[in-house]
C-alpha cells in the first residue's frame, strides 16, 4: 500500500485535493430548498444501502414465520382439529340422547292415557327379506311378552308379536302383506278390514260405496281381530276411489314404520271408546250473575207481577216453574193427595182442575167462577144416592 502511495504520489494528493474540494462545495452550496448538497450525496449514497439491507430482513423474516415459525402452528391446528372432531362427536351425542328422552317421555305419557298395560321395548333390527316388514325388539319370553300380542305407539299402531325367544320377539308390521287388523272409520263409524300392501302405505277393504270417506279421515282400530284394542289410531285416509263393491281406500299409517326405536307391546288390552268425528260442544264452566233487573220490571224487562206470598218451601216463587209447582202443590192439598206416596196403580190428582180456556178467564158480571170441589176432611165419604126404581 506504501509503495502504491509512493509511486502515485501526485495523483493520490491530487484526488485527496479534489474530493476535499468536493466536501466543501457540497457543504457550502444548498439547492432551491435550502438543502446542503453534501447532505444530498449521503442519502444517495446510503438510500440503496437501506434499501438492500430493508429487503433482506424482510425476506427473512417472512421466511422464518412462513415455513420454520409454522411449525409449532401446524401441530397446534392439528391438535385444534382433533378438539374440535371430539366435540362435534359429543354434540352429536347428547343430541340423540335428548331425542330420545323426548320419545321416551312421550312415550310414557301415552302409556298413562291409555288403559291398556303396555310394556316398553326398543328395536334392536329388522329383517333381511326386503319382502316382509318385521323387526326385533330387545324383550322376550322373559319379559312376559307372548305371540299375538299388540305392538303400538303414540302415533298409531306398529303390527304384532309373530315369535318370542328368551331375550328377542318378532314383529310383523302392518304394512307386512300378510298383516290383517279390524279398523273403524272415525265419522261414519263403519268397519273394514286393514291390510298390507309391503310398501310405506296400507288398504281398507269392505267398506260400502255408499259410505261417505273422507280424505284425511282418521283411522282407528275396531276390536274385531281381537289382537288390537278398541279405540287406537291406525292412521289417516290417504285417497278413496269407489271400486266394484266396496271402495279402494288406502291408509296412512300414524306410526313411522321405516323409523321405529321405542314401542309399547299390549301385554293386556282394554277396549276403549272411538272418539267422535265432531268435538262435542262443552257445556260452559264459567257463568256471569244474572244483572239485576230494573225498578217496578222482572229479568226480561216485563212489568213484574203482584207479590206472592211465600211457598212450602219458604220462599216466593219467582219464575213460571216455581209458580206452576206452587199450583200442584196446592191441588194435591186440596184433593188429598201426597206426592211421593201414591200407590201403583192410584188415581192421580186433577191437575186441570179449576182451569178455563184463555177466553172464559174473566168472570163476567152475575157468573162466577167454578169452585174447586173438596172432600170433607174426615169420616167416611159421602154414599152415593139411591138408584131410582126401575118400571
Amino acid at each position: 500500500m506504501e509503495t502504491f502511495l509512493a509511486r502515485y504520489r501526485n495523483i493520490t494528493a491530487l484526488a485527496a485535493a479534489l474530493v476535499a474540494q468536493l466536501l466543501l462545495l457540497g457543504y457550502q452550496i444548498r439547492n432551491d430548498r435550502d438543502v446542503r448538497l453534501i447532505r444530498l450525496w449521503g442519502v444517495a449514497t446510503i438510500t440503496p444501502a437501506a434499501r438492500g439491507l430493508q429487503g433482506g430482513h424482510g425476506f427473512l423474516s417472512g421466511l422464518w414465520n412462513r415455513y420454520v415459525g409454522l411449525y409449532d402452528a401446524r401441530r397446534e391446528s392439528e391438535h385444534l382439529q382433533a378438539e374440535l372432531d371430539r366435540l362435534k362427536m359429543e354434540n352429536q351425542s347428547l343430541r340423540n340422547a335428548l331425542q330420545t328422552a323426548d320419545r321416551l317421555k312421550l312415550l310414557a305419557a301415552y302409556q298413562q292415557s291409555i288403559p291398556s298395560r303396555t310394556l316398553g321395548a326398543s328395536v334392536i333390527g329388522a329383517g333381511a327379506n326386503p319382502n316382509s316388514r318385521v323387526v326385533f325388539l330387545d324383550k322376550g319370553l322373559g319379559a312376559g311378552l307372548r305371540a299375538g300380542m299388540a305392538v303400538i305407539t303414540a302415533d298409531g299402531i306398529v303390527g304384532k308379536v309373530q315369535s318370542v325367544f328368551p331375550g328377542v320377539s318378532l314383529v310383523v308390521l302392518i304394512s307386512d302383506p300378510g298383516s290383517a287388523a279390524g279398523v273403524m272409520l272415525e265419522k261414519s263409524r263403519v268397519h273394514g278390514i286393514l291390510k298390507g300392501t309391503g310398501l310405506s302405505e296400507a288398504r281398507i277393504e269392505y267398506v260400502p260405496n255408499e259410505e261417505t270417506v273422507a280424505v284425511g279421515e282418521r283411522v282407528y282400530t275396531s276390536g274385531d281381530d281381537r289382537v288390537y284394542p278398541k279405540g287406537l289410531l291406525v292412521g289417516t285416509v290417504a285417497a278413496a276411489h269407489p271400486g266394484g263393491e266396496f271402495q279402494q281406500i288406502t291408509l296412512r299409517p300414524g306410526a313411522r314404520l321405516n323409523r321405529l326405536e321405542e314401542v309399547l307391546v299390549v301385554t293386556e288390552g282394554v277396549h276403549q271408546e272411538v272418539p267422535e268425528g265432531l268435538p262435542r260442544p262443552q257445556a260452559p264452566a264459567a257463568l256471569m250473575p244474572a244483572p239485576p233487573p230494573e225498578p217496578g220490571k222482572d229479568l226480561l224487562g216485563l212489568p213484574a207481577p203482584a207479590a206472592v206470598p211465600a211457598g212450602p218451601e219458604g220462599y216466593a216463587p219467582q219464575t213460571d216453574a216455581d209458580r206452576l209447582k206452587k199450583r200442584y202443590r196446592e191441588l194435591g192439598a186440596s184433593q188429598g193427595h201426597v206426592f211421593g206416596e201414591g200407590v201403583p196403580g192410584s188415581k192421580p190428582p186433577d191437575f186441570n182442575l179449576g182451569w178455563s180456556p184463555p177466553g172464559q178467564r174473566g168472570a163476567s158480571p152475575g157468573q162466577s167462577a167454578p169452585q174447586p170441589a173438596r172432600q170433607p176432611a174426615s169420616g167416611p165419604p159421602p154414599s152415593p144416592p139411591a138408584a131410582a126404581p126401575q118400571p
